[in-house]
């Protein structure tokens, strides 16, 4: 198993499409950062001495939290399409080119299966890692990790959100906690590739369902005041939706996996290949 692993995984990250990916998200990060970070950098000599104001904070302007700017529209919403680019596409092609052939001859179909949904997830998991991670630290270089105080109202956290007491308390918690599930939501939104390799029958198709999916259950969810169960509401750290639950996220981490997995190793582990 170590083995197929290590292969799937120098694979993917030794990838020019990975590396071209993260070049995608830094050009969003320093968009942000030039645009709605460095602005505001300006003004944090008119709070000095003054007990009554507070200046602008990371903790709040951070990609995550900046609700007033169009970046974290565009990247939470890119987010599935760009972190499926380096890798998910090899779901389909390993099996409708015939490498998987080569691939079994060193190991086992069900090691390989395991390797590949692993890798995928893992892609999902480091590349929203990292993104949003780089942009907090940029953030934070230029504005002061002030903590948050609730009765500015400066800040979308309230007692309908999650986790607002950690917020308030220790934002730097609340920060990397939310840096991390979101990481976890978008590999596990990642693994839908595996499900769609199945069943679709072109790779660009494969590649582009899960980011549709996306799109279209943030889109119908919405229209139906429902927006409280779309992963695009639950993405964004500001949370935008109001009463949404811990529950809907630990299913999407765990549901979408296994689902995906599940029926991508029962028909694969079928097919014909060696």
């Amino acid at each position: 198993m170590a083995n197929i692993l290590h292969f799937e995984f120098r694979r993917c990250f030794s990838g020019k499409k990975l590396y071209f990916t993260l070049c995608l998200g830094l050009v969003l990060i320093c968009g942000h950062i030039i645009t709605s970070v460095l602005p505001l950098s300006k003004w944090l000599d008119a709070w000095q001495g003054d007990y009554f104001l507070t200046p602008h904070s990371a903790y709040g302007h951070w990609i995550g939290m900046d609700s007033a700017t169009v970046w974290p529209t565009l990247l939470y919403i890119l987010f599935p399409f760009l972190s499926a680019i380096p890798f998910s596409d090899t779901a389909f092609w390993d099996f409708n080119s015939g490498y998987c052939i080569q691939i079994f001859s060193r190991s086992s179909k069900r090691k390989y299966l395991a390797a590949k949904a692993f890798i995928i997830f893992l892609v999902g998991f480091t590349f929203a890692a990292l993104v949003l991670l780089l942009d907090f630290i940029g953030t934070a270089a230029f504005l002061p990790l002030v903590t948050p105080e609730a009765t500015t109202n400066l800040y979308n956290i309230n007692n309908r959100t999650l986790f607002p007491e950690l917020y308030y308390n220790f934002p730097f918690v609340y920060t990397l906690l939310y840096i991390f599930l979101d990481a976890l939501l978008l590999g596990a939104w990642n693994c839908l590739v595996l499900m769609t390799s199945v069943f679709l029958h072109d790779r660009l198709q494969a590649l582009l369902a899960p980011f549709l999916a996306y799109l279209l259950i943030y889109f119908v969810l919405n229209w139906l005041g429902l927006d409280k169960f779309s992963l695009f509401a639950l993405f964004l750290p500001y949370q935008p939706a109001n009463d949404v639950s811990l529950v809907t996220v630990i299913f999407y981490c765990i549901a979408l996996p296994v689902l995906s997995f599940a029926l991508y190793f029962l028909r694969r582990n079928a097919s014909d290949e060696l």
